[in-house]
């Protein structure tokens, strides 16, 4: 700080960046975000999910970021800035409080690098780190601790992989891909024939190819092809402890929550969204857009667009219609033994009017 600047953005300040509109006290100054329900006195809150609007009363921050149709929850007196696009602007907001951590571009003295390794303009290769023959990494790449690079892996420029990532043989990964730890690219797949009694392993001689824009979590593996490669489209996304198993192809721009498992050789479209522990077995083919609940077991194919759930999968709308029906059933059993009793008793009083009719004098005429 030079003189008496403070740390932190004004509320006017933050309404400029983010082109929102202030409302209040703009002068207020802040020096971080936080969830409304945790925000400190010197922080701005976020509020963009009606689920967190019963704890706008109560939070202690200086001032809030606000989606318009949520401005009228904020703490009465509390200045804040409604934004049209609430995402985007905490975004922004986090890369201005929270910037990238600064890095020099250099190779640790403990770094292994075989012949023939072709290292561009600006790379960083951390401690530890194992890059064998012939590899090739791309302008600006930074290579975390305790990583292995395989012969023949090529790697783009502006990429950023993580502590104790392995990239296998012959694989490639484009440019500005995030790898997070613990991930494993081009591991062999599970390929076995029976033969004689024994389980033999088959060949995994394709490779993975990882797109441009593509980031991968923490601790998820992704198999090499059997005999094509395996493909990871432009800019997706992949959550931690995620499996694709040899030969998926995924189209571009795709989600993948959390455990999601994909059995191998299926074929996922473009712009696919699947929830935590998605599980979708092989040679499948999922249309672009399709949408795939939490939790969801997939053993059919899905059409472009359709949202489906459960287990085993349907059309959302049915699978919740069944649903609903499932949750009435013990009412419905209620009712059907209400219905027998009421049957026995007419059934009873048939009977008994029956009988007496019979053994009443002149019955037999």
């Amino acid at each position: 700080m030079e003189g008496n600047e403070l740390p932190g953005l004004t509320v006017g300040e933050v309404a400029a960046l983010l082109g929102g509109r202030p409302q209040g006290d703009a002068s207020i100054r802040i020096v971080g975000i936080g969830p409304v329900d945790e925000a400190g006195r010197d922080e701005m809150a976020f509020l963009a999910s009606n689920r967190y609007s019963r704890y706008a009363p109560d939070s202690q921050a200086a001032a809030f970021l606000v989606s318009p149709e949520l401005a009228s929850y904020v703490r009465e007196g509390a200045p804040f800035v409604v934004v049209e696009d609430a995402y985007r602007a905490l975004r922004t907001l986090l890369s201005h409080f929270h910037p990238l951590r600064p890095w020099s571009p250099d190779i640790h003295p403990t770094a292994i690098l075989g012949a023939g390794v072709t290292l561009g303009p600006g790379v960083a290769i951390g401690p530890y780190t194992v890059i064998e023959d012939g590899a090739r990494i791309g302008a600006r790449t930074r290579i975390g601790a305790h990583c292995v690079l395989e012969t023949g892996v090529a790697v783009g420029q502006d990429c950023h992989l993580h502590p104790q990532v392995v990239v296998c043989h012959e694989c490639v990964v484009g440019d500005r891909v995030i790898i997070h730890s613990g991930a494993r690219i081009g591991s062999d797949g599970f390929g076995f024939t029976y033969v004689d009694g024994a389980h033999l392993k088959m060949p995994q001689v394709g490779r993975t190819i990882i797109e441009d824009d593509v980031e991968i979590g923490a601790n998820t593996t992704i198999d090499r092809g059997s005999l094509g490669d395996t493909v990871i489209g432009q800019g997706s996304k992949l959550d931690n402890l995620i499996h694709m198993a040899h030969n998926v192809k995924v189209g571009a721009q795709s989600l993948f929550a959390a455990l999601v498992g994909v059995a191998g050789s299926t074929r996922i479209g473009k712009g696919v969204w699947m929830g935590g522990q998605v599980g979708v077995s092989d040679h499948l083919h999922i249309g672009d857009g399709a949408r795939l609940a939490i939790a969801t077991k997939l053993m059919r194919d899905v059409p472009a667009g359709e949202t489906v759930s459960g287990h085993p999968s349907r059309p959302h709308r049915a699978q919740m219609r069944q649903q609903a029906h499932a949750a009435r059933l013990p009412k419905l059993v209620e009712r059907v033994k209400q219905l027998e009793a009421e049957v026995e008793a007419l059934r009873a009083a048939h009977d008994a009017a029956t009988v007496g009719r019979v053994g009443a004098p002149g019955s037999d005429d």
